[in-house]
């Protein structure tokens, strides 16, 4: 356990002041790092699964009752504020600790040792307060790693959200009752002024003497935590020691929840897995789930990512990143606000135009005058997948018509569509899919930039070294051993670390964010014709990306509930998939956080409730064309490197009204190359799913994923 924790703890953000470092919280400036990531994946569904309340029926002796007292000296876990609510997983806790039984003052050295040699590398003395701030710094990020440890296990994990403040000293827990232990037999011991217990790592260190290698024990409260995901997988390792299992799995095609995605057979089987894994049944509208107060659940507004509003230099902005990542990798999907908070009203104007066509094609679609073709395969689009025309199932229950845009003039065809549409109608189509379109090229950057950045693909080993007159070194969230084994960090001549400069990390996003945006405009299909671009490509004369017409009713009644599954969960071979938020709410996504399927529209419905109460806009535009629902598909998780999985997804419908819906799931352009050193930085930092798709035609890797029994 000693190493681990030395690792976690050792990976500190140093920054320069007045020529010397100083310690800081992981700088939202400077670095994403894993620790920064709470939207990392749980390696998804089918390897994961939270305890609730269980846990705290458990009587294991680590554990404290709310009404309990303490003991000092010894390693303990109590509630500071009762258990979490049924279903909530989030709760405040008392922890404390046994600095001897965890090797806490070795572990402080080794922090102290660390900083203290980037300040001795630059030959000057350090100054008498600096010292003071390293033995500060030492004494609590090694107690902070200690406790993290203790909370892991206890079936926990600390939950300082993204905010980078809350790894400061005293940001992430309060600590008292701290108890310095004798160097040679490990006791409690004295303090140099006498007393025996401190209030704070201050007086500990000023009063009490304190010093690097010396253990201490103590208590902290109200450390905010969260229950932790428990890794089915290695559960399943345990019961399979000599891998019989494993191998029958693999022989028939299944992927096991420890096994990596390292191919597109594994990715269709992953994806195929966690849709059968979903729920059955569903629930009427009152009873959906409608997300808690994470922040992923958030709706994020349209302008903050714009490429225009990146940071200066180009890199992404953090907090836009952060709630991105958040919202895709652990709700499936993102919510996107059109105006602004009701600055900006010309999209959803738009919106507004395209729904009355959606609406006036599937009134016209009785008429015996109206001949929509039927759905067949697309000239021009080059894949036997891409369909345009009209269909309807199930006596009329779903009803869809495929659309695409002819690249060169942008009409939307099938052009026998555009008279059951209305006047103007197919024109707001196309208007409405451009909207669309862009908004998902930006989300799609902002991953994919982000993925790049925090796999280190664009920093290059030799180009991580700090120029003499630059700042000093910095580790990008990694240990010492993992940054050394990437090239992040090395030793020089004389032994000692070095590591990315401010320069080079700052450098490695903005390459990062340039290259994902290159993706975006050359492999991503967005209805126009690639122009100015040396890339080989053979996009045909149609789209690849679909704008999908859809009408889902529900005739068969139940005495249990008037809703039920309309259209099978299923992922989306896309990069994103679209989904502009209905009046009937009806979408709903796999919440891979909270393992429930999850309506967005409805999140959607609250927020717009908050922006305009009294429904005052409604004379320019129904509420719901405000939003957009943007849910990652197959591509994304190849190109986030698997931190993202492609959302699974259904449409549920109630015997009260029909629904209708209008996706855009954008695609690849035809012809185009997975070209990861071009879009995605280094082959070597790629993982096994983005190797194996390099060199790739986009097509080809479109193909091999609709072989799965995902939804076309």
């Amino acid at each position: 356990m000693m190493v681990t924790i030395a690792a976690k703890a050792l990976a500190a953000v140093v920054l320069v002041v007045d020529s010397f470092p100083i310690v800081s919280s992981f700088s939202a400036k400077l670095l994403i790092t894993s620790n920064q990531f709470q939207c990392q994946p749980k390696r998804f569904t089918s390897s994961k699964f939270i305890l609730s309340s269980q846990i705290w029926a458990s009587n294991s002796e680590n554990e404290l009752s709310a009404t309990e007292e303490p003991e000092i000296g010894t390693t303990w876990v109590g509630t500071s504020s009762g258990k979490p609510e049924d279903g909530k997983s989030l709760v405040d806790l008392d922890i404390g600790i046994d600095g001897k039984s965890y090797g806490i003052g070795a572990l402080s050295k080794q922090m102290h040792d660390a900083l203290t040699s980037v300040a001795k590398k630059r030959g000057s003395d350090i100054p008498d307060e600096l010292k003071s701030v390293y033995l500060l710094y030492a004494m609590d990020a090694s107690a902070k790693e200690v406790v993290k440890a203790t909370l892991e296990n206890s079936g926990f994990v600390m939950n300082l959200g993204d905010d980078p403040g809350m790894e400061d000293i005293g940001q992430w827990g309060s600590v008292d009752m701290i108890t310095l232990l004798d160097s040679v037999s490990g006791e409690a011991a004295a303090g140099s002024d006498g007393r025996k217990i401190y209030s704070s790592w201050s007086d500990a260190i000023t009063k009490g003497g304190w010093s690097p290698g010396q253990g201490y024990s103590f208590v902290v409260r109200n450390v905010p935590s969260r229950v932790k995901g428990v890794d089915l997988g290695a559960l399943l390792k345990s019961m399979d020691p000599d891998g019989t299992l494993a191998q029958e799995a693999k022989e028939k095609g299944i992927l096991m929840p420890y096994d990596d995605v390292e191919s597109l057979a594994d990715l269709a089987s992953d994806c195929m897995q966690r849709v059968r894994a979903a729920p059955q049944g569903a629930t009427d509208e009152k009873d959906a789930y409608i997300g808690d107060d994470d922040k992923g659940y958030n709706v994020i507004s349209r302008s903050s990512m714009l490429l225009e509003n990146r940071n200066f230099d180009g890199s992404e902005n953090f907090k836009t990143l952060l709630h991105v990542m958040d919202s895709l990798a652990n709700h499936g999907c993102l919510v996107v606000d059109l105006t602004d908070g009701d600055k900006s009203h010309d999209s959803a104007k738009k919106m507004s135009n395209m729904w009355r066509a959606t609406e006036s094609l599937f009134k016209n679609a009785k008429d015996e005058g109206v001949n929509l073709p039927s759905m067949h395969v697309a000239d021009g689009v080059g894949s036997s997948h891409a369909v345009v025309g009209f269909q309807s199932v199930n006596d009329g229950d779903q009803q869809f018509l495929e659309t695409r845009l002819r690249r060169l003039d942008g009409i939307l065809l099938p052009e026998e569509s555009h008279a059951a549409m209305g006047e103007g109608g197919a024109e707001s189509m196309t208007e409405a899919f451009r909207i669309m379109a862009e908004v998902g090229k930006d989300v799609v950057r902002i991953a994919t930039a982000a993925s790049s950045f925090e796999a280190g693909a664009f920093q290059t080993v030799g180009s991580v070294v700090s120029d003499e007159g630059d700042d000093s070194p910095s580790i990008a969230g990694l240990t010492f051993e993992e940054a050394s084994a990437s090239g992040i960090w090395e030793e020089d001549e004389d032994g000692f670390e070095r590591g990315a400069s401010k320069r080079d990390i700052s450098r490695s996003k903005i390459l990062a964010s340039e290259a994902a945006d290159l993706l975006t405009k050359e492999i991503m299909d967005d209805g126009r014709p690639l122009l100015d671009s040396d890339v080989e490509h053979n996009e045909g004369s149609v789209s690849m990306s679909p704008h999908r017409m859809c009408k889902y009713s529900n005739c068969k009644k139940s005495k249990k509930s008037n809703t039920r599954e309309i259209f099978g969960a299923h992922t989306d071979t896309s990069f994103v998939t679209i989904v502009p938020a209905a009046s009937v709410s009806g979408l709903e996504v796999f919440d891979e956080d909270s393992l429930q399927w999850y309506r967005p529209e409805l999140r959607a419905r609250k927020h717009s409730k908050q922006l305009d109460p009294a429904r005052e806009k409604d004379e320019l535009f129904p509420w719901h064309c405000r939003y957009l629902i943007v849910m990652p598909g197959e591509l994304l998780q190849i190109t986030s490197r698997n931190n993202i999985p492609a959302s699974v997804h259904r449409v549920v419908a109630s015997t009260d009204r029909p629904r209708m819906s209008a996706p855009v799931l954008l695609r690849a352009r035809p012809g185009t190359t997975m070209n990861v050193e071009r879009y995605m930085g280094s082959l070597e930092k790629a993982d096994g799913l983005l190797k194996s798709c390099h060199g790739m035609k986009m097509e080809d890797i479109h193909d091999a994923l609709q072989a799965s029994p995902t939804q076309p």
